[in-house]
């Protein structure tokens, strides 16, 4: 059995799904370029309004909240939903954000090369990597791992970047984006009308949840909260958690 643990609404459809903080909080921004973030019950907190879209799924990295917008722009937000600084890309940013708890954060512009944003909004490291096929994605060792579509894979921690040799065995496996998002003893799986499955890995009995009527954004598993939190395109924000007798 699905249970939802809150449900908010943003107020307008989601380009980008929510993101969620170590601690449980949750930060979410819209098409109409409104950021929200949550307590971890799903009681509102604050609101902050950024030019254009937010196209990407808020990262907090090193106390701020990082906010992607096809704007050209990433505003940096303090927990307390005041403005730190805001940093103009050299080139649009092309992928989700990824970085360690305390930074800095990776993307890749579309101008197909590396970047890294250091905590004061500046670039710390640049460098061509080639158009993404995967990542970048922080694995549990720390590293940030990368490829694209020529086949180089490349790994990131800090300023340095390593590019794996050609035929090296693979040290990281690459989410896939149609594989079921996994997490202690259940599996988790979003359908293109709304819907939300749950597969019990002890038993392999399966629960629906009905989430919203539109398409389901990438889900996040929270450690934190031990529940999935689930972004719909029409502006909702549910806290999802299996019931008694199912893993969690």
């Amino acid at each position: 059995m699905l249970r939802e643990r809150f449900r908010f609404h943003a107020g307008a459809p989601l380009i980008a799904p929510a993101g969620i903080a170590d601690d449980g909080s949750v930060c979410v921004g819209t098409s109409d370029g409104y950021v929200h973030l949550l307590a971890p019950d799903g009681a509102y907190r604050w609101s902050f309004t950024v030019r254009g879209s937010v196209t990407r799924r808020p990262l907090l990295v090193a106390g701020l909240w990082l906010i992607v917008s096809n704007a050209d722009r990433v505003y940096a937000l303090t927990p307390g939903g005041t403005l730190s600084w805001i940093f103009r890309p050299p080139a649009g940013v092309a992928s989700e954000l990824a970085a360690t708890t305390l930074g800095p954060a990776y993307f890749v512009g579309e101008d197909d090369s590396l970047y890294a944003l250091g905590s004061h909004g500046g670039v710390v490291l640049s460098a061509a990597f080639g158009k993404l096929s995967a990542g970048p994605e922080l694995a549990g060792s720390g590293l940030v791992w990368l490829k694209n579509q020529g086949g180089q894979v490349a790994h990131v921690r800090g300023i340095e970047l390593v590019r794996v040799a050609p035929g090296a065995p693979a040290e990281f496996t690459f989410a896939e984006p149609d594989r079921p998002l996994t997490a202690p003893g259940v599996s988790w799986q979003t359908e293109t009308d709304g819907s939300l499955i749950a597969i019990s890995a002890p038993t392999g009995a399966t629960a629906r949840l009905q989430v919203a009527r539109s398409p389901l954004l990438p889900a996040r598993w929270s450690e934190h909260e031990h529940e999935l939190l689930v972004s719909a395109r029409e502006g909702w924000v549910v806290a999802v958690r299996a019931g008694e007798g199912e893993a969690r």
